[in-house]
């Protein structure tokens, strides 16, 4: 057998379809030896390079890719590599990557590729240490004591993941086929449009409606029930409300990237995270501006919105959002790890914030603030 590491860069995924702009791969026996040397294969994604991805995770310079051959002439190629009988398929966080070769072949009305594959991702979860890590750069430092120099470049991720199972298979003792049969529920096949994967999520994981007021504790009410933690909570007309709306005016960058990676943008966030967060919010608008940006109360002013999972509440802003896409606005959606991406901070990092001191903003009286209401619709209570 042979084993067909791979990984994928995209320019954008609007419109839930990504353009892919590279694949990189490197081809093993069943011991790690190298049968086919990393290959980065680059492509002309016929499409723009979204900000965060021409910013962040560009690895060449975006105006090589307008001479490129697009998709449809690899496809051949790419197809005689990952359908080869004799392969098997393995990527970190692979599903993301399947999902990617469907979006591009159902984008030229191509056929999509019939292949088995493993994700080493869900591989090193399993593993009883060193498996904390989130993403690709963590979990090389972890099992292979190295920092990978080349991030998003696809050959290198794609080399870098069969660094990180060979380092498992070294700690079991076991050649690339034992180990991955010590995982069958790693593994997966795609057909056409279809995706079948061995993993699933435990049973009702996803499915409790999670108050963001509080965490649950053994013996204690269940979450759902929890009474939220209203400190920390800016439901239009509170006082909380009402100093955001001032802070917001009063902010002054702190310090500056060159360039800074918000620069020129209006940003918003799910009300769903912004009504129970508080004292993030006050910290996630300073690090906006800190970057260049403006954070804005209202969609319909910005060109960038960030979503939160908000549960059976729905997410107005995200529904406002894709009406501004489907009448041709200029509006960009991701999720608001994106958010945190880029201003290099993490949920967790703005939780454990010290409370702000806003007595500054309390010496005249905190008024009720009809701007804090979005103003994308009819004034629906933020």
């Amino acid at each position: 057998m042979k084993y067909l590491f791979f990984d994928i860069e995209c320019a954008n995924c609007y419109n839930n379809c990504a353009k892919i702009f590279s694949l990189g791969y490197c081809i093993t026996d069943e011991n790690f030896n190298i049968l086919e040397d990393k290959r980065d294969v680059l492509i002309n994604p016929r499409d723009r390079f979204d900000w965060y991805v021409a910013k962040k995770m560009m690895a060449y310079p975006r105006s090589i890719f307008a001479d490129q051959p697009a998709f449809p002439e690899f496809y051949d190629f790419f197809k005689g590599m990952f359908e080869d009988e004799d392969t098997i398929v393995i990527g970190y966080a692979v599903t993301n990557d399947v999902h990617f070769l469907q979006d591009d072949c159902k984008r030229y009305g191509l056929t999509p590729f019939t292949y088995r594959f493993y994700d080493v991702q869900q591989i090193y979860a399993r593993q009883p240490e060193n498996n904390t890590a989130k993403n690709l750069e963590d979990s090389l430092l972890s099992w292979c004591g190295i920092e990978p120099e080349n991030l998003h470049r696809s050959d290198e991720d794609a080399y870098n993941t069969m660094l990180i199972l060979k380092a498992i298979a070294a700690y079991h003792g076991k050649n690339l086929p034992e180990l991955l049969d010590m995982y069958p529920e790693c593994g997966g096949r795609t057909e056409g449009f279809t995706m079948e994967y061995g993993w699933k999520k435990p049973e009702g994981e996803g499915k409790k409606k999670r108050h963001r007021g509080g965490k649950k504790k053994k013996d204690a009410t269940p979450v759902e029930d929890a009474a939220p933690d209203t400190a920390n909570m800016m439901e239009a007309g509170s006082e909380n409300a009402a100093l955001f709306v001032k802070y917001l005016e009063s902010i002054k960058p702190k310090k500056t990237r060159k360039p800074p990676l918000l620069a020129g943008h209006t940003v918003t966030v799910s009300l769903g995270y912004q009504r129970y967060h508080f004292n993030e919010m006050l910290y996630l608008a300073q690090m906006i501006v800190n970057e260049g940006g403006r954070y804005t109360l209202s969609t319909r002013d910005a060109d960038l919105l960030f979503t939160y999972d908000c549960g059976e509440e729905g997410d107005h802003r995200l529904a406002v959002a894709e009406e501004m896409q489907a009448n041709g606005e200029e509006i960009e959606i991701h999720p608001i790890k994106v958010l945190f991406d880029t201003l290099e901070t993490s949920a967790v990092r703005l939780s454990r914030k010290p409370k702000m001191d806003l007595s500054h903003l309390k010496e005249e009286p905190a008024e009720v603030v009809d701007a804090f209401a979005d103003k994308s619709e009819d004034p629906t209570p933020v």
